[in-house]
């Protein structure tokens, strides 16, 4: 299922603000993208940054945003409906916010995520 880019990120937005209020208290110095291809095929999202449990030493200021990339062609290629690329969206989202958290990709697979 393809969609334009501006619903997509539309979708984004939703989502992120559907987040339970503890998590979305924590996105602090974090930017959201939607980028249509990753430079690997499987790649569905992408954190870079310092995660937020390192961030409480007095040498985190002045630090450029962290970044959660969202790719486009790569979600919607498995689904086939919108709802199955909303459900998408959401799972890849909280997978990279999770590791901004500090969870590591074996934490996440615990957490289905």
């Amino acid at each position: 299922m393809k969609i334009s880019k501006e619903k997509f990120e539309k979708i984004v937005e939703r989502e992120l603000l559907s987040l339970p209020k503890e998590i979305r208290d924590r996105l602090e110095n974090i930017e959201f993208f939607v980028e249509e291809n990753p430079e690997s095929p499987n790649i569905l999202g992408f954190y870079h940054g310092i995660p937020y449990p390192c961030r409480k030493n007095p040498g985190y200021t002045l630090v450029m945003p962290d970044k959660i990339i969202l790719f486009k062609s790569t979600i919607e290629r498995d689904c086939r409906t919108e709802r199955e690329l909303e459900e998408k969206i959401r799972k890849v989202l909280l997978h990279e916010i999770g590791h901004y958290l500090g969870l590591s990709e074996r934490e996440l697979r615990k957490l289905s995520l």
